[in-house]
């Protein structure tokens, strides 16, 4: 979880998801939740494409950002339309500035 504590650090309040499963229990609870930051091979199901699914047709409001050491990607870009992505291993204050430009509306 060094993504989540350095986001901390950043100053940034981050709730953590250990699958997808967990995920969709988050966002579908009463907390307001400003951004989804996934890898896309989140276990379970929904991995992170179908979470960055979910969340643009439920969702469509809270921005998305998706990353990925594994995956190929060009297909990720493919797929992840206009989401950000991030490939492994990424610049936290890169990372972080991607954030608070999204969360402000600036996108």
């Amino acid at each position: 979880m060094y993504i989540s504590d350095s986001l901390r650090d950043c100053g940034f309040e981050i709730l953590e998801a250990s699958d997808g499963p967990e995920a969709l229990t988050m966002l579908n609870a009463e907390m307001p939740i400003d951004l989804v930051f996934t890898d896309i091979t989140l276990p379970g199901q929904p991995d992170g494409f179908g979470l960055a699914q979910w969340v643009r047709a439920q969702k469509p409001a809270t921005p998305v950002i998706l990353t990925s050491g594994r995956y190929d990607v060009n297909a990720a870009r493919k797929l992840c339309k206009d989401e950000p992505f991030f490939v492994k291993p990424y610049d936290i204050s890169e990372l972080a500035a991607c954030i608070r430009t999204l969360l402000a509306g600036d996108s």
